[in-house]
């Protein structure tokens, strides 16, 4: 069987997430979970993962598009509110961002993390991908090797080359997308600085697709290799949020909680565990 770590991203971004989360990682349905520190539900939640911390990696989930920012660096130079994807897109391609900005803003939301958890997170990756963008990646390098190689933390890396031009697969527009957005140019980043990361990466889909997640999830199980990650953004009912994934993330971890789930992984040969890195490290 290969081994694929299925992780839920977005834990502290509110209370149905994050119980939805709690839940699956308790029944061990999921394997890790990506977590959001600027927001005003982390520190109340983030004791809710201790208990798992032997059994799940808990990741840091970088946040530069929703909410508010953490560090002075960051609200001196870009403001007190972070901008909208599409914005940060535009100003990390025409080189606007500051560096100086990132690089305090990732600081602050690591040091968030160990406040509350005590430790190094096990990964790192960014909500909604922001993590790949220009400026960004390269300001990352000098975060992780500041912070984070001496705990051999691994990073999610979204470059799918050999699969992302396959017309008739789900959300195509989508995953070209993320691929033209640095995705293999960040993959070849970490591979030059020997940064540990995932031997493939799916969950791709079109979020109004939701209903049929039960049908596209094997898709998922097939397309990822022994080491691979797989990303999910499960939920409970929460009619009480601006969210707008909020009723794609109920389907999602109604699957999970299913019989139907468990029977897939077992069709496709597939142990959801922790991340296993393929790729030796040299020391």
């Amino acid at each position: 069987m290969k081994s694929i770590t299925l992780c839920a991203d977005d834990y502290g971004q509110n209370t149905a997430i994050s119980q939805a989360i709690l839940a699956l990682l308790q029944e061990k349905r999921l394997s890790a979970t990506s977590c959001m520190t600027n927001t005003p539900f982390w520190s109340t939640q983030a004791a809710w993962l201790k208990p798992l911390k032997e059994q799940a990696d808990i990741g840091l989930h970088i946040n530069l598009t929703q909410g508010y920012a953490l560090s002075s660096a960051w609200i001196a130079r870009e403001g007190t509110s972070f901008p909208s994807l599409f914005t940060l897109l535009k100003k990390s391609y025409l080189r606007q961002l500051d560096k100086t900005a990132v690089l305090g803003e990732l600081h602050a939301q690591l040091d968030q993390f160990i406040r509350e958890l005590g430790r190094m997170p096990d990964f790192i990756d960014g909500h909604q991908h922001v993590h790949q963008l220009p400026v960004i990646r390269d300001t990352l390098l000098t975060f992780y090797h500041e912070r984070l190689r001496p705990h051999a933390c691994y990073v999610r890396c979204l470059d799918n080359s050999k699969t992302w031009l396959q017309i008739k697969e789900e959300a195509y527009i989508k995953r070209v997308i993320i691929q033209l957005c640095g995705a293999n140019t960040f993959k070849q980043q970490l591979v030059k600085n020997k940064i540990p990361h995932n031997a493939s990466f799916s969950g791709i889909y079109n979020f109004a697709h939701a209903s049929c997640y039960s049908k596209l999830f094997p898709s998922f199980l097939q397309q990822s290799r022994a080491g691979g990650l797989i990303m999910c953004h499960p939920g409970l009912e929460n009619s009480h949020t601006t969210d707008e994934i909020a009723k794609s993330r109920v389907k999602e971890y109604e699957y999970f909680q299913s019989e139907e789930f468990l029977e897939a992984c077992q069709i496709h040969q597939v142990a959801i565990g922790r991340f296993v890195n393929i790729y030796p490290i040299a020391s």
